[in-house]
């Protein structure tokens, strides 16, 4: 069972392919801390054109990039508003208060989507009494919405965000970790989405394969101040050619597999959902939560059988399930994944609750060849 384990945990666990390995050893490096790294300049240059902006900065990760945007765009002091499902509010409250000095205004929407009217009504009714409170400067959109199961932020949704906010003097931001898959997915162009906000960051180290890197894309203005607060929080990097030359390889050749995974996530949904025994959401990308509410098992455990038949997943919130597909993750791993955990539903199911759990977790520890821990 080992030599046969489905990984759908995340789709940070992608790996690069021999081809990118390649290109990273024969990348040209320099030192990127004296702007002589020409990989890196040509990372740069090709990730700002994609996007319609007039630069872009390397990152080591998209948490240090959404960090230094904050640092950037917003005074300490003020706000930024954004959903209480988004990244920011979800993984990363903590580190906003303490290194940007900066108040989020977490709202609550249905589908993790921000609207003109959702915005306005998050402004009216944070009573400010005086001068001396938070002032609303940024609007913080996550394209695609992971806690929603990827789904993809309309862009008529994101121009009117953005006509309506420059009317305000506010400026927008998308965490976009996973804008390639919401472009893929839609058709819309990413310099479609590059014109919606004043930054954006994006991902290479998630569904395309890279090792590690994030960029943050805007104005040369606010791409020349994040640089400085990059170096600040310690994430000024040397020969990172090696780290661009992935970026590079993932942005020119796998881009278009996204699709793949797309395809094979709505497949593994479908297939949980015609058990009828789980709520499942059909993703419109690479991200498939289903809930097993009416299963009576508690999530970890659910996960730990699933685990016994060689397909990790992931306990997502509450008692939704988060299942992730990725450049790693064949058609062949799809389908055996989705019998495997289909199996184990109609299993758990057909017994009811606890009963049924304790009947799927002996045939599951039987299946992989391996006792209860």
């Amino acid at each position: 069972m080992k030599d046969d384990i489905v990984d759908l945990r995340s789709d940070t666990l992608s790996r690069p392919t021999p081809a990118m390995l390649q290109a990273m050893a024969q990348a040209e490096t320099g030192d990127d801390c004296f702007g002589e790294d020409k990989t890196v300049h040509a990372l740069e240059e090709h990730v700002a054109g994609l996007f319609g902006k007039e630069a872009a900065l390397l990152m080591p990760t998209g948490t240090m990039s959404n960090q230094v945007a904050l640092r950037v765009l917003v005074d300490r002091g003020n706000e930024v508003i954004c959903d209480a499902s988004h990244h920011i509010n979800f993984f990363e409250a903590a580190q906003t208060a303490d290194f940007s000095g900066v108040s989020l205004n977490p709202v609550q929407t249905h589908d993790g989507m921000l609207d003109v009217a959702t915005i306005q009504s998050a402004i009216e009714t944070r009573a400010r009494w005086s001068h001396s409170y938070a002032v609303p400067r940024l609007v913080w959109h996550e394209n695609t919405v992971n806690g929603r199961g990827g789904r993809v932020v309309p862009l008529a949704t994101l121009q009117q965000v953005r006509d309506w906010t420059s009317q305000q003097g506010l400026a927008t931001y998308i965490d976009g970790a996973r804008v390639w898959n919401a472009s893929v997915a839609t058709g819309v162009g990413l310099a479609q989405y590059g014109q919606t906000a004043t930054a954006l960051s994006v991902c290479f180290a998630k569904g395309l394969g890279a090792p590690m890197g994030s960029a943050l894309v805007g104005s040369r203005d606010v791409i020349t101040q994040a640089r400085r607060w990059r170096k600040w929080y310690g994430g000024g990097l040397h020969q990172s050619g090696v780290v661009a030359a992935a970026a590079l390889y993932a942005l020119r050749h796998h881009l278009p597999l996204l699709a793949d995974d797309h395809e094979n996530a709505r497949h593994f949904a479908l297939g949980l959902m015609d058990t009828g025994c789980v709520d499942v959401v059909v993703p419109e990308t690479n991200i498939a939560l289903f809930d097993i509410s009416r299963l009576g098992i508690e999530p970890g455990r659910f996960v730990s059988m699933a685990d016994w038949l060689g397909v990790k997943l992931l306990a997502w919130r509450g008692q939704v399930i988060r299942a992730v597909f990725c450049l790693n993750t064949t058609r062949k791993q799809t389908l055996n994944a989705t019998t495997r955990i289909a199996s184990l539903i109609e299993r758990i199911a057909a017994r009811g609750g606890v009963a049924g759990a304790a009947a799927a977790e002996g045939a599951a520890t039987s299946w992989a060849g391996a006792s209860t821990p």
